[in-house]
């Protein structure tokens, strides 16, 4: 739909252009998950050490749950695009990009499409363990 602002494609276009969506999700993803100089680990182990010692300003503080929250969040959203590329690489990731209608009774949120890519569903389920992490990421 061209005349959408911004523009919208409510279907794949093909199985290729789709996994090179993904594939271009991911190596985004990774690239910037490469650019944090510290860890999870390491930012849980400040906020820590700031409970005991009260170190850290305010600010400082916020800085760092930010900074880990979006570690978290790259972590998680790594992981959704490295399993994505896997599946669509499949035989049957290649048959789910075709395209499903969800009933009119179905409560969507934030403008979801009703018509979209049947792989979607998968976009949503959890890692099995908070540790279920591909190690790409």
């Amino acid at each position: 739909d061209t005349k959408a602002q911004p523009p919208v494609c409510r279907s794949p276009l093909s199985v290729s252009s789709e996994r090179a969506a993904w594939d271009l999700i991911k190596r985004q993803t990774l690239a910037r998950a490469k650019q944090h100089t510290t860890t999870i680990g390491e930012d849980e182990r400040k906020l820590a050490e700031d409970d005991k010692a009260n170190s850290l300003t305010v600010n400082q503080r916020h800085a760092v749950i930010v900074r880990r929250e979006e570690k978290v969040t790259m972590r998680r959203w790594c992981g959704i695009a490295v399993r994505m590329v896997s599946f669509l690489a499949t035989e049957e990731g290649a048959k789910e990009i075709g395209v499903v209608r969800l009933p009119e009774e179905e409560k969507l949120e934030n403008d979801e499409p009703r018509t979209r890519p049947k792989y979607w569903a998968r976009l949503l389920e959890a890692p099995s363990t908070a540790d279920d992490v591909p190690a790409e990421c």
